[in-house]
């Protein structure tokens, strides 16, 4: 696996963490929203990760062995991951007891959306902490090709 390789994978996994992020920040956002444009409460939106092959550019590693040439035995090769947003298809939000909230049935209930906030509290430190670590790797690959590069100067 080239140091492209590792800076395409860390770089996807920092792009799914992102998106992770801002929809844990929209439920969280909107965890008392009752009124939507669609009509009804807010409906929670969550992330789905998806293992996706990477590209390579080139099959010859530069230099020696790369490790795709001694992952092959094993049938594993790089993957990367792609991250989808899903809106829950059911609106089934909690019902709440407020008379006086205008958004109030008949009976006095109003739908709130089904949104946990110290879930999705823990939602965002974990993805938050998810992509420190990717952005670690890509950092360190960074060094190392900057080592590698200083190699040739002495």
């Amino acid at each position: 696996m080239s140091l492209f390789n590792i800076f395409q994978i860390a770089s996807q996994g920092m792009t799914a963490q992102r998106e992770r992020l801002e929809a844990t920040s929209a439920n969280l956002a909107n965890a008392e929203t009752t009124r939507t444009a669609e009509g009804g409460a807010y409906r929670r939106r969550d992330v789905v990760f998806e293992a996706t092959s990477i590209s390579t550019s080139s099959s010859a590693p530069a230099f020696g062995l790369s490790f795709d040439s001694l992952l092959q035995g094993t049938g594993q090769a790089g993957q990367g991951v792609h991250a989808t947003t899903l809106v829950s298809e059911s609106n089934n939000g909690v019902r709440r007891f407020e008379p006086n909230h205008p958004d109030a049935d008949a009976d006095g209930y109003v739908t709130m959306p089904d949104v946990d906030p110290l879930e999705e509290t823990v939602n965002m430190m974990s993805a938050a902490r998810s992509f420190e670590a990717n952005s670690t790797a890509f950092n360190t690959a960074k060094e190392m090709a900057r080592a590698s590069l200083k190699l040739g100067d002495s």
